[in-house]
């Protein structure tokens, strides 16, 4: 009885510090859409919604509250920490035609 329950105890501790060991791995996570340069580039005023989404994708976010602002946002979490994060908002004007964007995308690193 006594060494079952010592064996019970000792998996138990066995098992929670392989939870919270030093040097485990964790994965990077990606979240949102991923914007560069280039696709910005390619926007050109007057562009029609379908045109804009296959350049760029689809948005993150189209809310019904500003259906003429889409929203790409994209984030990059490493080892709990947020390593890389913007926000770019794709801008319609009243006859739903492209008309600018806002917000910047960071620079490649190497």
């Amino acid at each position: 009885m006594t060494r079952a329950i010592i064996l019970t105890i000792l998996l138990g501790i066995a098992t929670l510090t392989g939870c919270v060991f030093p040097g485990v791995y964790k994965v990077p996570v990606q979240q949102g859409n991923i914007v560069t340069q280039d696709m910005l580039d390619q926007l050109q005023p007057g562009m029609t919604p379908n045109q804009v989404e296959y350049v760029m994708g689809t948005p993150v976010l189209k809310t019904t509250l500003s259906p003429n602002i889409w929203h790409y946002q994209y984030s990059l979490e490493e080892d709990d920490e947020i390593t890389r994060q913007y926000l770019i908002q794709v801008y319609f004007n009243d006859s739903g035609r492209y008309s600018h964007y806002k917000g910047e995308v960071p620079p490649k690193d190497d």
